[in-house]
């Protein structure tokens, strides 16, 4: 890390999380139903989600269970791995099995649920805590599949149902869901642009700067406790990182001209960003250190650096092909221009804004494509390129969900700037934001917990 913190601060903003115990029921075999993220279509997976049984006497007079039932199907439903069912469908089901603890798997069938989630929770402490427990069974192969039971205060709901839809997510494709990550971007506000947070699902929004100036390209930490970013506060483009809590900053670069588009090694022991101390724009590794090591030495522009998830590679855009356009370039993160530098972006006048995949297979990228800006995606086992938006407005800015499923990136329509959530390989597209001044997505990377 570039700045030194204690465990308890960084705790300290989970002051109200209480993950008291967990149960989870192995079975000896491994689910039947289990997807292949990396198809580009698949059968969504049935499923009933019942409402949440409210223990210890009384109702619930909160709602809590039935806002915790409606983020929970949200989440499955924006994996677009789940189909979950109308309530009337198994109502009467429902029913015949609250007061018992045994699953009727052949009428779940009937039915049409594949899998089943069936929930309950209770207050305690007077109402200053709350007891989630969650069960997914498998009616098709008839069988108990997991358990997790949440102790948090009423503040934490959305958090404690995002990390359960997570753990259902792992338990059809072997990879943890994303309904507990976030994404940061700018936001246009009078002559500047703040940085913010909001969660996967649209929910949370939160401003993280208070700068009133010019803040440019916000990139996270690999642990997903810093953001990193570019602030004009003190009269010069200076690099600079904040806590996700908005409590703890330091300037970490502050070289006269441009210190911008900085981007974490996997590591967290380096930051590729551009420079322009030598009259020129380009890319050095800023070392745990502080010490600078120069990357690039080309007279024509370099920028956009982006790291391969294990941390040997970066591509960056760089105008040196000689046309006067920018273009998608692959290098070593040591050696740079000293070592072999590969181009991977043709049939565009204009290539920008790479970001690897966490994978490791894909680089996606905005691409002119015609008169507006589309995303584009290079495969490295096809050494080809595709176009994967499409419609009225200009996609820019892509960036990588951390399971490698979906892309957030910044749309353009008629000068009104949001961001949009788009799964790779599907036709669907979500509207994440709606200020109409949105830009430079960032996704999140997987929270540690």
């Amino acid at each position: 890390m570039f700045l030194k913190t204690s465990r308890e601060g960084y705790l300290s903003a989970w002051v109200f999380v209480i993950l008291v115990f967990f149960f989870c029921v192995k079975v000896e075999a491994e689910p039947q139903v289990r997807l292949d993220m990396e198809k580009a279509t698949q059968k969504k997976v049935s499923l009933a989600i019942t409402d949440f049984v409210f223990k210890g006497g009384g109702s619930d007079a909160r709602g809590m269970g039935k806002e915790a039932k409606n983020i929970l199907e949200k989440d499955l439903r924006l994996s677009e791995l789940f189909s979950p069912l109308r309530k009337p469908v198994f109502e009467e089901l429902e029913r015949m099995e609250q007061s018992g603890s045994e699953v009727d798997y052949r009428s779940w069938r009937q039915v049409g649920a594949q899998w089943v989630i069936k929930t309950e929770y209770e207050m305690i402490s007077k109402g200053r805590r709350q007891v989630f427990t969650f069960r997914l069974y498998d009616a098709v192969n008839k069988r108990f599949m997991l358990g997790k039971r949440y102790k948090a205060s009423p503040q934490l709901l959305r958090k404690v149902v995002h990390r359960f839809a997570d753990e259902v997510v792992s338990q059809l494709t072997g990879k943890r869901g994303i309904a507990e990550t976030q994404v940061t971007f700018l936001a246009q506000e009078g002559g500047g642009k703040e940085v913010y947070l909001i969660d996967f699902d649209g929910y949370n929004l939160r401003k993280l700067t208070r700068d009133n100036t010019v803040n440019l390209s916000p990139a996270w930490s690999p642990d997903g406790k810093w953001i990193v970013y570019t602030s004009y506060a003190a009269n010069n483009h200076d690099l600079v990182m904040i806590d996700t809590a908005g409590e703890k900053r330091q300037t970490l670069n502050r070289l006269p001209g441009l210190n911008a588009a900085p981007a974490w090694s996997p590591d967290m022991q380096k930051i590729a960003l551009v420079l322009s101390r030598d009259q020129n724009s380009e890319i050095y590794l800023l070392k745990k250190n502080r010490q600078l090591h120069r990357l690039t030495r080309h007279f024509n522009i370099d920028t956009s650096p982006t790291w391969s998830p294990d941390g040997k590679k970066i591509a960056f855009t760089s105008d040196r092909s000689g046309t006067g356009a920018p273009q998608i370039y692959i290098m070593d993160a040591e050696k740079g221009d000293n070592g072999k530098v590969t181009r991977i972006s043709f049939g565009s006048s204009y290539n920008d804004n790479p970001s690897w995949s966490p994978n490791g297979d894909k680089i996606a990228y905005t691409s002119r494509v015609g008169k507006k800006f589309q995303i584009s995606v290079y495969d490295f086992n096809t050494h080809k390129s595709q176009v994967v938006t499409k419609g009225v407005g200009s996609a820019e800015q892509p960036s990588w969900s951390p399971d490698g499923r979906f892309i957030v990136y910044r749309k353009r329509v008629n000068g009104v700037f949001n961001i949009f959530i788009k799964r790779f390989g599907g036709d669907r597209v979500r509207q994440l934001t709606f200020s109409g001044k949105s830009n430079s997505p960032s996704w999140s990377p997987y929270f540690k917990y």
